[in-house]
């Protein structure tokens, strides 16, 4: 409104959502009260914007510098589905409801991450496939750790799903810093069996990003290591399952859980979720590719 009220198109600039405000781009897709239930659920987004954008350029350029679990490409998409639904209310045509904005970016960037696995003149599998289980009974348990060395903390996170892919819980815990970071991730794996045991699962494939880690627990090795008391705590544990698997994952397919583990940097307590995830993890959900 404000770029047609420049040509001498309109005479009114106000934002046809919210009606308080002069619409720029900026508003249209981050500042508008009618939009912000999108971006609050975002939590992490806040963290990139400290001091508000002074324009859209601004803005963009804060994500585009942020390289990591996808979510400068999420950004992108928002914003994106935001000025189409701007656009489709504005001319009277049907439009997104706000609630399934963050929903639908993430299906949208998987879609196109799928599609750019596929190389012309070869087999059309994708390199990044949905996780199949060894059968319907199984569940996955996906781990990871983070480090922040200035607290002196580290963080575990956690995420179980079913063999669809449905979220059955989370987990996302702050302790203190251990020796080496390899010490970290053996004790986010043995959180991550804890967890299954207190949820009732028989049947698990616990997937981590650590080789090191994976390896130790599949080659009988590491016992010299640090962290080898722990290997060994895990493998007792383990016991009380009819099937277990551990198996090494990329980061790329491990984002959920990584994004669990930096969580416990900004809330100390353990935090637990049964049937659901928080809604600034959401979007990553859609982007568990396997």
């Amino acid at each position: 409104m404000v770029n047609l009220h420049k040509r001498q198109i309109v005479q009114n600039v106000s934002c046809n959502l919210c009606n308080d405000h002069p619409e720029d781009v900026l508003h249209a897709v981050w500042f508008c009260k009618e939009i912000s239930s999108v971006w609050d659920s975002l939590d992490w987004f806040h963290q990139l914007v400290t001091a508000p954008p002074v324009c859209f350029r601004d803005l963009l350029a804060r994500f585009l510098h942020y390289r990591e679990e996808y979510r400068a490409e999420i950004f992108v998409i928002v914003a994106w589905l935001l000025w189409n639904r701007r656009n489709a209310l504005h001319f009277g045509r049907p439009a997104l409801p706000v609630a399934t904005i963050c929903g639908k970016a993430g299906s949208y960037l998987q879609g196109f991450l799928q599609a750019q696995s596929k190389v012309p003149g070869q087999s059309q599998t994708p390199i990044a496939q949905q996780w199949r289980p060894p059968d319907s009974h199984c569940f996955k348990v996906n781990f990871d750790a983070a480090v922040f060395r200035a607290l002196h903390r580290a963080g575990i996170g956690v995420i179980v799903c079913d063999w669809n892919g449905a979220v059955l819980g989370a987990l996302s815990s702050s302790i203190p810093l251990a020796q080496s970071v390899a010490d970290v991730e053996a004790l986010a794996c043995l959180k991550a069996v804890s967890f299954a045991q207190e949820i009732g699962l028989t049947r698990v494939v616990f997937e981590g990003d650590s080789a090191i880690i994976i390896g130790a627990l599949n080659q009988a090795t590491g016992e010299v290591a640090n962290y080898g008391n722990i290997i060994e705590d895990i493998r007792q544990q383990v016991g009380v399952f009819q099937f277990v698997v551990f198996s090494h994952t990329s980061r790329v397919c491990n984002s959920v859980a990584d994004a669990l583990a930096k969580k416990a940097k900004v809330v100390m307590v353990e935090q637990l979720w049964l049937g659901d995830i928080p809604s600034d993890i959401a979007p990553l959900v859609y982007l568990d590719i396997h």
